[in-house]
This record gives structure tokens, sequence and C-alpha cells, in this order.
């Protein structure tokens, strides 16, 4: 991985995994028929051949990022892939441009004095200096603080798309990455203050945590999932909760799902998205089934 791919990887990392990692309690923690399973096979009701669903976790964990045999065939069989963003460059531009002030404000001008000094301090332990972080916006400042320190940059998703592209297959985006963004984006102010005083606040627990969020995943254990996310976000602003419920998990679900159905109905499609908006009764293993799917757990 060449140096630019590198900075990229820091810094764009962990969009979707802050959606559902951080956001995850705002779907709540019910009991699903899909407990346990992160690859569905999906058959549409007009026959055609079958496509897979993969739930993914945004993280370069060795234990995540070397499939296990089930996804690996699927992925490899299929002609088509769909991610919930195409990471090309100009999404990866598009997401650096969008994470910080270009009206001639910098994050010094918008946060206290207080916690200006503990997130310089946060990111300082990160590695990285003012002159790095000078002008990105409170939310985006979120993105980095809320997701182990990249290494290597190559995480699911980005995998994914490298494999897709070395094997000359059909790339979809399932949103743009201007829909992907906006819900931190479109935040108020303070509400994008106030997520960074709660994620400086929580951010000795984050080792645990995805330790956790990764055993689960590795179990293949939606409800587990939910049950954690819900648990350690369960002490955040439940106004902030609520907000972030439509914008950022039920709308999303919607849209993924309904661009889901040319691609399902073509038939032979890998997709994939993370593992929080399979389950549950909004999510969108529930909603292919509305619409007459079959979908049934593989691995």
């Amino acid at each position: 991985m060449d140096r630019f791919d590198r900075r990229i990887g820091r810094r764009a990392r962990g969009f979707g995994l802050v959606l559902c990692f951080l956001l995850a309690a705002a779907c709540g923690a019910d009991a699903t028929v899909d407990a346990r399973g992160v690859l569905y096979e999906v058959r549409p009701p007009g026959g055609a051949e079958p496509s897979y669903l993969l739930g993914t976790i945004h993280s370069e964990d060795k234990r995540v990022v070397e499939l296990p045999a089930p996804v690996r065939g699927a992925f490899d069989a299929s002609p088509g892939i769909a991610l919930e963003v195409v990471p090309d460059a100009a999404a990866i531009i598009k997401s650096m441009v969008t994470m910080t002030y270009t009206d001639g404000r910098s994050l010094r001008d918008v946060l206290p004095e207080d916690l200006y000094r503990e997130t310089a301090a946060a990111l300082g332990e990160l590695g990285m200096p003012e002159e790095a972080f000078k002008d990105f916006k409170p939310w985006a400042v979120v993105t980095l603080l809320s997701v182990p320190a990249s290494e290597t940059g190559e995480f699911m998703d980005m995998m994914h798309y490298r494999s897709a592209v070395a094997q000359h297959k059909r790339l979809e985006g399932l949103e743009s990455i201007e829909e992907q963004l906006a819900v931190f984006d479109d935040l108020d102010e303070s509400d994008q203050v106030g997520l960074l005083r709660e994620t400086l606040a929580s951010r000795d627990q984050r080792p645990v945590m995805f330790e956790e969020l990764v055993g689960a995943y590795l179990s293949r254990d939606l409800d587990a999932l939910l049950r954690l996310s819900e648990r350690y976000l369960q002490d955040g602003d439940p106004r902030l909760a609520s907000l972030f419920r439509e914008a950022a998990i039920d709308s999303r679900n919607r849209r993924m799902a309904e661009r889901m159905v040319p691609l399902l109905d073509q038939g032979g499609w890998f997709i994939a998205i993370g593992a929080l908006h399979l389950p549950a009764a909004d999510g969108v293993l529930a909603r292919l089934r509305q619409r007459g799917y079959a979908v049934s757990a593989v691995y």
C-alpha cells in the first residue's frame, strides 16, 4: 500500500463503523429471527440466480479480514459486488473535503478551549500533530477517536473493494458518499461538539468494546452485537440517539434495501453492508422478506 493510501486509511476509515457502533443503540436490541449468521443467500421471487448478502464489521483485525471459506467462495463466484459506498479516489477526496472547514474557521474556533486541549491531547496520542487536524469539523474528530488506530488501512470494506477491482468485477454503491457523510455533516454544530465530548469521555472503554464486538462478530451473533452496542451507548445523550435513529439507521435500511432490489432481481451479486443493518424488524433482512425474497443464512 502506498503512502497516500495509508494516509487515506487513517483519515477516511470508520464512517460506516461509527454509524453502526456509535449509533446502533438507536436500533434497539430486540431479539431477532436472524440471531446468528453474517452471510445470507437471497433468492428473488422471479427465479433469477441467488445473490449473497454479507454483514460486515469495519475493522482491519486479522481475524476479520481473513475471510472464511463460505464468504470467500460467495465473493469469488459473484460477477458483481455492491458495497455501502464505493471507496474510490473520488469518494475519498470528497470525504476528506467534507471533514474539514472551508469557510475560514478552524477546530479551535469552534470548540471551547478546555475541549480543544483535551481533543488535541487525544489526537496527539494517535500521532497526529495539530497541523493535521486543525481544520477538522468536530464530527470528523469523532470518527478518528471512535475506532482503533489504523495500522494498515486494509479494513474489511476496502479489502472487498480492492479484491473486486483486481478481479475486474462490476462495482456498485448502495449509497453516495454525500448521503453517508450527511448523517454527521448535517448535525448542528452544538450536537457535533456534544458527540465529541461523549466520545472523549468514553475513549478508555474502546479497546474492551472493540474486542467484545469483534468476538461477537466472529461468533456470527447478531443479537450479541446489538446488545453490546446498547450496553456501551446507554449512557449517551438520548436526544442524540433519537435524532440519529432515522438518519443513521432507519432511513439507511430503507434506502439500501430499496437499492438492492434491481441487483437482486438480476441475480449473482455479492452485497456487503454493516452487520447491524441486517437484523431486527426494520432491518434489511426483514425488508427483503417483506418484498418476497427468500432469505436464508449460509454462514
